[in-house]
């Protein structure tokens, strides 16, 4: 081989064995978990949107006018996007594509732990595939929505949707609008005031309240229990299949019932007992009126049993 050849050929080797391990070493990089740790000025009551598929998302609000990202991304995971504008926050797993996967070799993909911290009147947008989100003290509207994930609320924010197939809903201290929804999955709601709209396929739901002004609860086949007072002209629906409903109510309330079964039971402890709507049919229907009868309260179910107690 020619002086110049050999030179040029242990060049170019060289070369491609600096290329090959640099390439080997981001390969190691980005499929292994990788730690995040940063910051970014915010809005005190912007926008964040948060999309992570698998792992978890804890939200947690601070005094501060930034955005905070810690956790670790799951092996397999090609990035963490995080943006910031004016008044928006974008934060997202970005995962490869498939022809990423194939080059790559990666047959699975973990989820990754988050725990963001953000301005306590931001207002949150976050959407999951299994990841189960959490949020405590922001006040601002909360948009959740997950396919299995469980989610979880705390705090007084001015508007709560929620949304998971299968995964279970808790909603806590509450002081503004509520939208609870889940198929098979169980919603909780502690110390509810307001309005509420919650609704289920076959979980059960409960609800605890303190001064309910306007309550949507329904379910097809799930257990519904309804424990709390109602404001002056609260108006509370309660629908179900075949489930049963509970209502535990103040002994003293004041309000206007119409209850009524196609087959099932009704049992009453603030006053009369249901009668049958035909003597020749499983049917019962129930109206009476306590106090002033300033609340509404309207309770309809196919064939489960329906209960009144104090």
């Amino acid at each position: 081989m020619r002086p110049e050849y050999s030179r040029n050929f242990k060049h170019v080797a060289s070369s491609l064995g600096m290329a090959l391990v640099l390439a080997l070493s981001v390969s190691v990089m980005v499929t292994a978990q990788q730690k995040v740790n940063e910051k970014k000025a915010a809005s005190a009551d912007g926008l964040v949107k948060i999309n992570n598929l698998a792992g978890s998302v804890k939200v947690i609000a601070w005094n501060r006018n930034e955005v905070s990202v810690e956790g670790t991304l799951g092996e397999g995971t090609k990035r963490l996007e995080f943006e910031s504008t004016r008044n928006e926050v974008t934060i997202k797993v970005v995962l490869p594509d498939e022809d990423e996967r194939r080059a790559r070799g990666i047959r699975n993909i973990e989820g990754s732990e988050l725990e963001i911290r953000v301005p306590a009147g931001s207002r949150l947008e976050i959407e999951t595939l299994s990841a189960d989100i959490t949020s405590s003290g922001v006040t601002g509207d909360l948009r959740f929505n997950s396919l299995s994930g469980n989610i979880e609320v705390g705090g007084t924010a001015s508007d709560v949707y929620v949304k998971t197939l299968s995964g279970d809903i808790t909603i806590s201290d509450r002081q503004g609008g509520i939208n609870a929804g889940t198929m098979s999955g169980t919603i909780q709601i502690e110390e509810a005031v307001g309005v509420i709209k919650a609704s289920s396929l076959s979980g059960d739901i409960s609800v605890t309240g303190r001064a309910i002004e306007d309550a949507d609860i329904s379910s097809t086949s799930g257990d519904i229990r309804y424990r709390g007072g109602l404001s002056g002209d609260a108006i509370l629906v309660v629908e179900n299949f075949s489930g049963e409903i509970t209502l535990v109510l103040p002994a003293d309330v004041s309000a206007n019932f119409d209850i009524s079964t196609f087959s099932g039971d009704i049992d009453n402890e603030l006053g009369p007992q249901a009668d049958r709507r035909s003597r020749y049919g499983p049917g019962k229907d129930l109206t009476f009126v306590t106090g002033s009868g300033d609340s509404r309260v309207r309770v309809k179910t196919f064939s489960g049993d329906v209960s009144i107690e104090k």
